[in-house]
């Protein structure tokens, strides 16, 4: 099926009320489209509510805009009439996570799409892709921000928590470059359209989301190589040398192949305070090696690593009071992503948080964490969140102190009465947000205004 013929199809948009929905819908309807059909599981009264859940990075009023846009433009089959009306000929988009709900189970019978087989249709310029375990979304900034400096026009999409501005995608000239975030479940859509970034890039590889994956680690391994394994010999894929994982795929695919490590940068380019540990500087290495292959200059390259600040949660500054430094990892959702954040302080300095929900819990799962704690000599932990009960007692066998709370917000205020002027607070949970949060976001807001009570 040609993407490029929308406009004279029937087309469906599934999820309609998601961020990967909206964005789909008003590029549809500011493309002229007549016969749009949305689906939604939640009853007519819950659309605007889902709608706002889905859209908190933006004001309430854009969202009511939005809104009105769609349901004019849209017949919505909601809870009762889902997913009835597909036709073989229709053209069908679902959201990278459509096969975590089981109202999508027919789904799988139709040929569909995702936003990310559309861009590679309608964008004229060069993609420059990031996917990995963590790191990708530093990545992207970076990288992004190396291509502001330059001069270049650059566009940033592909965080499943932001809209895609894609009329914009499609308007971009030849010569700019977009910078896409590419998450496993969006990968899973490559084969659709055989569409790879003429520049690839893999941070890390490390077992995670493999439920995505029928619990298989060698298919999530498989999905995250979907990014190379359409490029050409023309093309450009980057990996890290120093990941067990990713240094794997030194030989994959027909693109010209490029290794990258926290150890190939220069130090002076990683002088920044915000780059905090190993894995933000190897996260930096990647975006410094896709400058060079852009003949970016030092001088700009290091103008952009100066601008650089992380986004919300992810070995993020908040602050300090009485000389006890708080750091929000928040978005830290694997005992690696933890391990990592801990060993970028100093031994004996840190007051770990750790919170959160694990289905199906396993002690080797922490090993490593478990090690660090140890190795690094904590201070304190305190653990809040259904994974207390488990991790608690693995904890308590390190020899460090271990606490249990009632909560995240608990968590901070005993872990600021512990410390002293000279440590760090840090919140890296090592767990799911799910159940006490609805999504990582909550959780990383709680503890940033939780810190901002204090006295």
């Amino acid at each position: 099926m040609n993407l490029k013929d929308f406009k004279h199809q029937t087309i469906h948009l599934i999820g309609l009320s998601g961020a990967e929905g909206s964005s789909l819908a008003l590029f549809f309807i500011r493309q002229g489209v007549k016969n749009l059909i949305g689906h939604d599981f939640c009853r007519p009264g819950d659309f605007s509510k889902n709608y706002f859940k889905y859209h908190q990075f933006q004001s309430r009023e854009k969202s009511q805009q939005q809104i009105k846009q769609i349901k004019a433009a849209f017949k919505i089959n909601f809870k009762k009439s889902y997913l009835q009306g597909l036709g073989r000929n229709d053209l069908i988009f679902a959201p990278s996570s459509w096969f975590r709900y089981a109202e999508n189970k027919k789904l799988a019978k139709h040929q569909f799409f995702n936003w990310y087989n559309l861009v590679g249709e309608i964008f004229r310029g060069k993609i420059i892709g990031v996917t990995g375990t963590a790191g990708k979304g530093t990545t992207t900034h970076l990288i992004t921000l190396m291509l502001k400096a330059a001069g270049k026009k650059v566009y940033l999409a592909g965080d499943a928590w932001q809209m895609i501005d894609l009329g914009k995608i499609s308007s971009m000239p030849k010569n700019s470059w977009l910078v896409l975030e590419l998450s496993n479940r969006t990968l899973t859509f490559a084969s659709k359209t055989r569409f790879s970034p003429q520049l690839a890039v893999i941070t890390n590889i490390s077992k995670h989301h493999i439920d995505d994956h029928h619990n298989s680690f060698g298919e999530y391994i498989k999905t995250k190589k979907e990014i190379a394994r359409y490029q050409t010999k023309v093309d450009y894929f980057l990996y890290n040398s120093a990941d067990a994982e990713a240094g794997k795929l030194k030989r994959y695919g027909r693109a010209k192949h490029l290794a990258f490590s926290q150890t190939t940068a220069k130090k002076l380019w990683l002088n920044n305070r915000f780059l905090i540990g190993q894995h933000l500087r190897a996260d930096a290495a990647a975006a410094i090696k896709v400058a060079k292959i852009l003949k970016i200059r030092d001088v700009q390259i290091k103008k952009a690593l100066a601008t650089f600040r992380p986004r919300s949660g992810r070995m993020e500054p908040v602050g300090a009071l009485n000389g006890i430094f708080f750091v929000n990892d928040g978005a830290s959702t694997r005992p690696s992503a933890s391990a990592a954040a801990i060993g970028a302080f100093s031994k004996n300095k840190v007051h770990l948080l750790l919170e959160g929900s694990r289905k199906k819990p396993h002690r080797s799962y922490y090993l490593d964490l478990l090690k660090i704690i140890r190795d690094c000599r904590v201070k304190n932990v305190f653990i809040s969140g259904s994974i207390t009960g488990f991790l608690l007692p693995l904890l308590k066998k390190t020899g460090v102190p271990a606490f249990a709370s009632n909560g995240l917000a608990e968590s901070v205020c005993r872990a600021y009465r512990s410390a002293k002027s000279g440590e760090i607070i840090l919140l890296s949970p090592a767990n799911e947000s799910f159940g006490q949060f609805s999504d990582y976001r909550e959780r990383v807001a709680l503890f940033n205004a939780t810190v901002k009570k204090l006295k």
